[in-house]
C-alpha cells in the first residue's frame, strides 16, 4: 500500500547506510546508570492485556537503571511512518526505538531512517529465526529490524462439513477447490472459498503465496528483474482468476480486504478461506461466529505436485532510530524482547506467534493454540521487501493482478504490465 508516507520515503533519502553512524562511539552495553528509553509502539496483544503494559512492567523489573518510556503510535499504518520519517530525518534522538511493519526494513535503511542493528548483536544471533523473517528485515547484507511478532496465512476450514461429507483436510489448492465445489454442489455452503483480491497490499501477499507454492516468485533473487509473468507465476494467477470466474469464490473476491472474507467465512456462507493468524479467534467467538466450534486450521497448500505450503511473512519489527542517545538501553531491552523467555510469554499472553523456532516449536508452546500448530508446516516466504521501492512493486503487483481477477485485463498483457512496473520500481523510477 502506498501512501503519503511511501512516497515520502521514496522521495526524501539522508544517506545510504553505512555512510555514517550517528551511534558512533556509545556503548552497546547496558547501562550502570538511570537512563530513560523511548518506544513508540501502538497497542497490541490481547484488547484487555495491552502487550506493551506488561512487558515494560516485567522488563524493568529486571532492569532497574533503564526506564521505559512509552509513546502510542498512530494507529494507521501510512500516518505512522510518515510521522516517523518525519522525526528522524530531522535529526530526533526520539523515540529511541519504534515498532514497524516487516515490510518497512529496506526503506527506513535506505533514508537513513533505521540502524543496522547486526553490527551490534553476535554473528549468530539470526541464526534463531526463520531465514525469510530475517531476510524481511535486511538490506544491502545489513539486517535493520529485530523480529518481534510474526505473521503468516493460512487455510481455514469447516471441520464440521469436511467430517460430514467424508473430506480430508486438503493438501494442495486444486483439492481446495476440488472439495469447495464438491460442498456448494450439495448445498451446504453458497460459496467455496473466500480470500483477499482487492486493489491492495493483501493482494500482493496472496499472490506471492500462489506463485511460492507453484515454483515461482516475484522477482529474481538480486532483484534486479521481475519474474510475475513467468510460466510458473502465470499458472499460479490463472489459477486464481479461475476460482473467481468460475464462481468457486465469491465473484465479490476482487473487492475484498480482510474483513469481509473473515465476515463471509464467519457468517457460514463460505467452506474455505485464506486469512492470518487472527482469523482463528473471531471465527471462534461464540458471540460474533455463526460457525464457532466448527473451524480448523492449517497450514497453506501447496500446488499440483509442489511441496512448497508458502505463507507470506508478516509481523513486527523493532527498529532502532539511528538518532538514538541511548544504544546500549535500546539493545538491551530488544534483545529482552527476542529472548526466547520473552518470546513465550507473548505467545501466552498475548496469542502472538512466536518469532524464535525454537520457541514456536516448543510442545507447551504448540498446545496454546492450533494456529501455532499449523505455522509449523508453513514455508514462510519473504515479499520483496529487500528492495527500497517495495511500495511500487507492491502496486504493479497488485493493481494488475486485480484487474486479471476482475476480468477487465487479460492474464498475458496484465502480468507483461506489472513486469514492467517492478522493472521501472528496481531501477529507482517512479510508476
Amino acid at each position: 500500500m502506498l501512501g503519503t508516507a511511501g512516497l515520502l520515503l521514496a522521495t526524501a533519502a539522508c544517506g545510504s547506510p553505512g555512510e555514517e553512524d550517528p551511534a558512533a562511539g556509545q556503548s552497546a552495553e547496558e547501562p550502570t546508570s538511570p537512563v530513560t528509553l523511548t518506544w513508540q509502539a501502538a497497542p497490541f496483544g490481547n484488547r484487555a492485556d495491552d502487550a506493551r503494559v506488561w512487558l515494560v512492567e516485567e522488563f524493568e523489573a529486571e532492569h532497574p537503571n533503564i526506564d521505559i518510556e512509552v509513546i502510542s503510535a498512530p494507529t494507521n499504518v501510512d500516518t505512522n511512518r510518515a510521522s516517523l520519517a518525519t522525526q528522524i530525518m530531522g535529526g530526533a534522538s526520539t523515540p529511541d526505538i519504534y515498532n514497524g511493519d516487516v515490510a518497512w526494513a529496506a526503506q527506513l535503511a535506505d533514508n537513513g531512517l533505521a540502524l543496522p542493528v547486526d553490527r551490534y548483536l553476535p554473528e549468530d544471533y539470526f541464526d534463531g529465526f526463520d531465514p525469510a523473517v530475517v531476510e524481511g528485515a535486511t538490506f544491502e547484507d545489513q539486517v535493520f529490524g529485530i523480529p518481534l511478532t510474526l505473521d503468516q496465512s493460512f487455510l481455514y476450514y469447516r471441520k464440521d462439513l469436511l467430517e460430514k461429507h467424508g473430506l480430508p483436510v486438503p493438501g494442495t489448492w486444486q483439492e481446495v477447490a476440488e472439495q469447495a465445489r464438491t460442498l456448494q454442489d450439495a448445498g451446504e455452503v453458497a460459496e467455496g472459498i473466500t480470500w483477499q483480491g482487492a486493489s491492495y497490499e493483501g493482494l500482493t501477499a496472496v499472490t506471492n503465496e500462489f506463485v511460492a507454492s507453484a515454483g515461482g516468485s516475484l522477482v529474481n533473487e538480486d532483484l534486479s528483474e521481475g519474474l510475475i509473468d513467468s510460466p510458473e507465476a502465470t499458472e499460479a494467477v490463472e489459477f486464481m482468476r479461475g476460482l473467481v470466474a468460475d464462481g468457486t469464490s465469491p465473484r465479490g473476491v476482487p473487492t475484498y480486504q480482510e474483513p469481509q472474507s473473515l465476515q463471509t467465512f464467519t457468517n457460514g456462507d463460505a467452506a474455505f478461506m485464506r486469512n492470518w493468524a487472527y482469523a482463528y479467534a473471531t471465527a471462534e467467538n461464540e458471540e460474533t461466529s455463526g460457525i464457532a466450534g466448527k473451524v480448523g486450521v492449517t497450514s497453506m497448500p501447496a500446488f499440483g505436485d509442489g511441496d512448497t505450503n508458502a505463507a507470506s511473512v508478516g509481523g513486527w519489527n523493532v527498529y532502532v532510530n539511528p538518532h538514538t542517545e541511548q544504544l546500549g538501553a535500546s539493545l538491551t531491552f530488544l534483545k529482552w524482547l527476542t529472548s526466547a523467555e520473552t518470546q513465550t510469554d507473548l505467545a501466552k499472553r498475548s496469542s502472538t506467534i512466536p518469532t524464535l523456532d525454537a520457541v514456536r516449536e516448543a510442545a507447551d508452546v504448540q498446545a496454546l493454540s492450533p494456529v501455532i500448530v499449523a505455522s509449523a508446516g508453513n514455508d514462510l516466504v519473504a515479499r520483496p521487501t529487500a528492495s527500497p521501492y517495495y511500495p511500487q512493486i507492491s502496486q504493479s503487483i497488485y493493481g494488475q493482478v486485480n484487474g486479471i481477477l476482475a476480468g477487465t485485463t487479460e492474464t498475458g498483457a496484465g502480468l507483461e504490465a506489472a513486469r514492467n512496473g517492478i522493472r521501472s520500481a528496481l531501477e529507482g523510477r517512479s510508476l
